[in-house]
């Protein structure tokens, strides 16, 4: 009889084993064919309690039922967090504060360091407008605090409710980046009702010509290809009856769509236009500009509370093209084709600026910290002689580092990023599954034989 209930218990454990055995071997593989780098991942158990530590420290950041929920589950698995005791190939950086002392002012960087940071964000991401950059910002970011994102069962867009992968009962999603259009019933179905919706804009001209010249040379789209190579951009605007036939296109009223705009909207529906732009000044607590894009992301950053490292950046799926010039004519022309273009722009270009006036001459001081700082992150990245670079505190940042890791994910295509959040995706749902169906004993044994059988080597989450 004994026997009988020590084979059994073996027969669990057993199985148990195997299960993390063969999620821990997933994310191997996919790491290593996804990063294309020669660092060795984790195994499971390691991976498991890099998210537990995350979750532990930012349990302020998430809903009170989310952070209830986690602690359920992983409150019984401690670890303590990796620190390099080197300090070979680090540089700190001390960065001048642009005169905050002559303008007698407290900076809002450090002023509101006892708020909340804001992680539930619907951002909109518009085609051809630096959106790329800043979905891996918001992408980042939800990884640096072990968020979860509104992710397609299939590809890079979300279009409806039905398509987004499905979460852990009890859990919620924190942030949407990828690409939508925008529905107010389409993001609060899927986002926590404070959410905090952000969107982007370029100066219509600017935006069609990057569009066109992109969509034509790297998308190879059929409708671009055709349009003569010669006097390509007058040939789209001066025959728009010929190239741009339907209502929406990749360079026609492109913004107008993202922003949710009807496709059988004319020009004279003043009415209805004026309509949807008081619902979107109502919906979007920040819309940013591309031409001003430091500007933007400092004013983001001021609104969201988050930290001077949370909105660091390299630039990303950038295009060279020849330069454009329209005559006047064309020029009305272009602004007739694609009037819905030029009303989202105008109206939050206006309201952009009246923002950053708003903001006090400490604003700009800050952009400028914020140039220094990136011009220091893409050197570092770009040179790759060093291991670690260091941000000194400022007026408006506290010390941060970054790492190689970090410029990795930095500059990591925008395809790539969505498909290894969805693997991450699904490997936490099946954690979530694991926990809840076995009891805290259980696991344990099976993480303590893993251990045995897995050489502790540095993963992936470890800079993140």
């Amino acid at each position: 009889m004994i026997g009988k209930q020590k084979r059994k218990g073996i027969t669990k454990w057993l199985a148990i084993s195997i299960l993390l055995a063969l999620v821990s071997v997933t994310t191997i593989l996919q790491a290593y064919s996804f990063l294309g780098v020669s660092t060795r991942i984790a195994s499971t158990h390691k991976y498991i309690k890099s998210h537990i530590t995350n979750r532990k420290q930012n349990t302020s950041m998430v809903t009170e039922n989310a952070s209830i929920q986690n602690d359920n589950i992983f409150k019984y698995l401690e670890v303590k967090p990796v620190k390099s005791t080197s300090t070979r190939n680090i540089f700190t950086y001390n960065i001048p504060e642009y005169n905050t002392k002559s303008v007698n002012i407290t900076p809002k960087a450090l002023s509101n360091t006892s708020q909340k940071k804001i992680t539930h964000i619907g951002f909109l991401k518009v085609h051809k407008a630096g959106s790329t950059t800043m979905q891996n910002i918001f992408f980042r970011f939800g990884l640096k605090y072990n968020l979860t994102f509104v992710l397609p069962e299939k590809g890079h867009y979300f279009l409806s409710t039905k398509s987004a992968m499905p979460v852990a009962p009890g859990n919620h999603r924190d942030i949407l980046a990828c690409h939508s259009v925008y529905s107010r019933n389409l993001f609060g179905s899927v986002l926590p009702e404070d959410t905090v919706n952000i969107g982007i804009i370029r100066e219509p001209l600017e935006r069609m010509i990057s569009a066109a010249y992109y969509y034509r040379d790297v998308w190879k789209s059929p409708l671009l290809v055709k349009v003569p190579r010669l006097n390509f951009i007058h040939n789209l605007v001066n025959r728009p009856h010929l190239y741009e036939l339907k209502p929406f296109t990749k360079t026609k009223n492109a913004m107008g769509q993202d922003f949710g705009f009807s496709p059988t909207t004319s020009i004279n529906d003043t009415d209805y236009i004026k309509k949807h732009l008081d619902l979107l000044k109502k919906d979007f607590k920040q819309v940013l500009v591309m031409e001003r894009f430091e500007e933007s992301l400092i004013l983001m950053k001021r609104t969201l509370n988050w930290d001077l490292a949370d909105v660091i950046y390299l630039k990303t799926n950038s295009h060279a093209h020849q330069p454009v010039i329209l005559t006047p004519y064309e020029l009305d022309k272009f602004k007739s084709t694609c009037f819905l273009d030029y009303a989202v722009y105008e109206t939050f270009y206006e309201i952009f600026d009246k923002k950053i006036a708003a903001e006090g001459p400490d604003f700009i001081n800050e952009v400028e910290h914020f140039k220094s700082v990136l011009q220091l992150v893409k050197d570092f990245c770009e040179l790759g002689t060093r291991k670690l670079l260091k941000i000194a505190q400022s007026a408006w940042n506290e010390p941060f580092e970054v790492t190689k890791q970090d410029c990795l994910y930095m500059q990591m295509k925008e395809l790539k990023f969505v498909e290894f959040l969805k693997r991450r995706h699904r490997e936490l749902n099946i954690m979530y599954d694991l926990m809840k169906n076995y009891d805290r004993n259980d696991v344990l044994r099976a993480q303590r034989f893993m251990s045995k059988r897995t050489r502790p080597v540095h993963h992936m989450w470890k800079t993140i």
